[in-house]
């Protein structure tokens, strides 16, 4: 079974996901992103933090950190990390929470060259179900369609991991203390690019321990 294969089934889908997908499918085919529904092939991931504006009503602020990965290594030198907002519409005290070095429109061009980077590939990131939403939100208006990648939530995967292991907490696992039973390194301040990362040692981590089990 190759490395990114043994998980998939903890997709964070529902019915309306698959409907909204094919839809979004048959509105790209003939355009440049009807690649990016085509099935993958290859043998890397990619594991997404993202950062929204929370209370900040001034403007719509998405802060992404994408980090592609594989059974091996985390290439973090290629990584994918900006802030995307309306520089004319947001305060500087709102950008400099966001901890981003680079900002950029939340423009067509932008956004695409944000799908680009994450291709057809899964993606992995610790709450994913949730975090997708303001992503969504921004391709659905900026180029009609949401992302179509295969999708696994890590915080899933780690609570199926405890229930395997008889250890499951009272209530829901964080991700610090997620990498920390699995004697990971938490990433410093409020790096995006080290959250992604962590997240891709853990799904990698708990990808191994899995088949040591299995």
């Amino acid at each position: 079974m190759r490395f990114m294969d043994r998980h998939f089934a903890l997709f964070g889908g529902s019915l309306r996901t698959v409907f909204k997908r094919e839809s979004d499918r048959r509105r790209c085919m003939g355009t440049p992103f009807e690649w990016l529904f085509h099935p993958y092939l290859g043998k890397e991931l990619v594991a997404l933090a993202l950062r929204t504006a929370d209370a900040d009503a001034d403007a719509d602020i998405l802060s992404v950190a994408a980090v592609v990965f594989d059974e091996r290594r985390v290439h973090t030198r290629s990584a994918w990390v900006v802030t995307l907002a309306d520089p004319g519409r947001t305060r500087h005290a709102t950008l400099q929470r966001h901890g981003t070095a680079s900002l950029l429109p939340s423009s067509p061009e932008n956004v695409g060259a944000l799908t680009e980077f994450i291709g057809n590939r899964p993606v992995v990131g610790w709450g994913l179900c949730d975090a997708m939403a303001p992503i969504n939100r921004l391709l659905s208006d900026r180029l009609g369609f949401e992302l179509p990648n295969t999708q696994v939530d890590v915080a899933k995967l780690y609570q199926r991991t405890l229930r395997r292991s008889h250890l499951e907490p009272v209530g829901p696992a964080s991700f610090g203390e997620a990498l920390a039973r699995s004697r990971l390194p938490a990433p410093g301040g409020a790096s995006l690019l080290g959250e992604a990362s962590a997240c891709a040692l853990l799904y990698m981590r708990l990808q191994r321990d899995a088949a040591l089990h299995a």
